[in-house]
């Protein structure tokens, strides 16, 4: 065998080899994502869910004391807080379809979330003291 076709056929096998290699890994990866992303999405539903059972439970306790004023000043910074979050998302994604589904819900929305603007560095949560 003539030097020439010894290497390109060194070479042919070579880049048969690689692209071998990439399709399998791409099939790999692709069926581990299809496993993990849906358990991470689980998770952080879980854990947001939690975390707004917990806080729900929290105000409803100061509302039975009879605490409406402390109630209501954290449900506003709740708000504010969740309004920076969907704020930043809304920026960070517009004109995508992560937030096409916000002025479906309130048509208002988009526009609140475009002039919004963090009112808080810190807070310090009134307690409830009946």
């Amino acid at each position: 065998m003539a030097p020439v076709l010894r290497y390109a056929l060194t070479g042919l096998l070579v880049i048969a080899t690689a692209a071998t290699t990439y399709v399998a890994g791409v099939a790999v990866g692709k069926s581990q994502s299809r496993q993990v992303v849906p358990a991470v999405l689980a998770s952080v539903q879980a854990d947001l869910a939690l975390n707004n059972i917990l806080r729900l439970r929290e105000l409803e306790s100061d509302l039975a004391r009879g605490c409406s004023n402390e109630v209501l000043a954290k449900v506003r910074f709740d708000l504010h807080s969740q309004t920076y979050v969907l704020s930043s998302l809304y920026k960070e994604h517009k004109g995508t379809w992560v937030v096409e589904s916000i002025a479906k819900r309130d048509p208002a929305m988009p526009a609140q979330l475009e002039q919004f603007r963090q009112q808080y560095n810190s807070w310090n949560e009134p307690k409830c003291t009946k």
